[in-house]
């Protein structure tokens, strides 16, 4: 499973472990179709794969967590354990309790020129 936070608007996803591992992938830059021959290769893969795997990817963009970026040719790692267990479902849900807190951590005070420079006091 893994906890991914959007920085920006301070809500963070919870992803189960097969989208966990399909995300890992992603984020790596494999290209979709590699992805999706892989999740194919699977025993027991559903007929509508690339269309999970489509709304999967356009969730993460539509939430920003991912961008559209180059691909590069990568080991993909999925086990069929986690496929089987998850029903071959991603799994993406999404918190706001904490968003006022991760809004108020001081990474926010970056400036694009000087990095971050924590606020010095005038003693």
């Amino acid at each position: 499973m893994a906890i991914v936070i959007n920085s920006e608007t301070g809500i963070y996803y919870g992803i189960n472990n097969f989208g966990t591992q399909v995300f890992e992938a992603i984020i790596k830059g494999s290209p979709k179709e590699d992805i999706l021959a892989n999740l194919n290769a699977l025993q027991g893969a559903p007929p509508d794969m690339e269309q999970r795997l489509t709304d999967f990817i356009n969730t993460l963009i539509d939430k920003e967590i991912i961008v559209a970026g180059p691909t590069v040719k990568s080991e993909i790692s999925i086990h069929q354990v986690y496929a089987e267990r998850d029903d071959f479902t991603f799994a993406f849900d999404e918190y706001a309790d904490a968003q006022e807190l991760l809004l108020a951590d001081p990474i926010h005070d970056v400036d694009e020129e000087t990095g971050w420079q924590p606020l010095m006091s005038d003693k």
